[in-house]
């Protein structure tokens, strides 16, 4: 039995008790390289303990910062989850009965993402004010973001793994003897994107977009044409090639398909009225 209601994810506790652990062994570190050299000579002996010790002191606050901005990020997302989101007490049921054609089967995919230099292109492409606008939004703090291996086999294996349970807007799988789930809450926190729930796009279908008119005029909109216009195009507006990175870390990247599926109609309008800011 699982309960949900002010659970923390798994992945965001272990985060949390990595973030202390490092913490305590940083302030342990700096103790012991204080004692030893407590003996030797003064004047640049004491300029350089100082020095580290500084070094020291803000990496334990910028650990302790990252741990205060993840777990109210958590609250928030978790205090605005509409009641639905609340899953009931899971009586998990090992099925053995399955048939061969009710398993998941695998399947080659490549994503464009696959090779992690989205943001790395963003960051050689754009110019140095272009790049200072870009941070400016909430999708500023991806230009820091390390490179990730995707790991195709995990996902694959916990596709096998999931547990069927009411809520459709959770998924939960079952690794072991437990029990996890992934949803909105535990996305805002994975990504660090301010998630509130499923959105009406419906009024954005329909729109004058003079971004999209100049840069995919007559054209299909594919995942692959985002990523040639952004990477060969000559901006001549700063503001123009914000919002082209933009699209491209949102189609090629956070939401990425493989590179001949369309961008929704919906997405190019929201980014290219300036409505993704709000």
């Amino acid at each position: 039995m699982v309960k949900t209601r002010s659970s923390i994810s798994p992945s965001h506790s272990v985060k949390v008790a990595a973030d202390k652990k490092k913490m305590e062994n940083v302030s342990d570190d700096g103790d012991r390289d204080d004692s030893d050299r407590s003996g030797g000579s003064g004047g640049s002996s004491d300029g350089s303990r100082g020095s580290a010790l500084q070094k020291r002191k803000r990496v334990v606050d910028k650990v302790k910062k990252e741990d205060v901005r993840n777990v109210k990020k958590m609250k928030q997302v978790a205090e605005d989850l509409p009641e639905d989101y609340d899953s009931e007490d899971l009586e998990v049921e090992v099925r053995n009965d399955l048939k061969p054609g009710e398993k998941i089967q695998g399947k080659v995919m490549l994503f464009p993402n696959q090779d992690n230099i989205v943001v790395k292109n963003i960051n050689s492409k754009l110019t140095k004010d272009q790049r200072k606008l870009f941070r400016g939004t909430c999708f500023g703090y991806f230009l820091d973001s390390h490179p990730v291996g995707f790991q195709s086999q995990l996902v694959h294996n916990a596709l096998h793994r999931e547990v069927y349970q009411k809520n459709e807007k959770e998924m939960w799988f079952k690794f072991g003897d437990e029990n996890f789930r992934f949803s909105l809450a535990e996305f805002a926190i994975v990504s660090g994107l301010l998630c509130v729930g499923d959105a009406d796009l419906s009024k954005y279908t329909h729109r004058e977009n003079a971004f999209v008119d100049r840069y995919f005029c007559d054209q299909t909109v594919t995942v692959s044409a985002v990523e040639h216009r952004f990477m060969y195009s000559d901006f001549k507006s700063d503001e123009y090639a914000v919002k082209m990175a933009v699209l491209y870390l949102v189609t090629n990247c956070l939401i990425s398909s493989v590179y001949s599926k369309k961008v929704p109609v919906e997405i190019l309008n929201i980014i290219g009225v300036d409505e993704w800011q709000r």
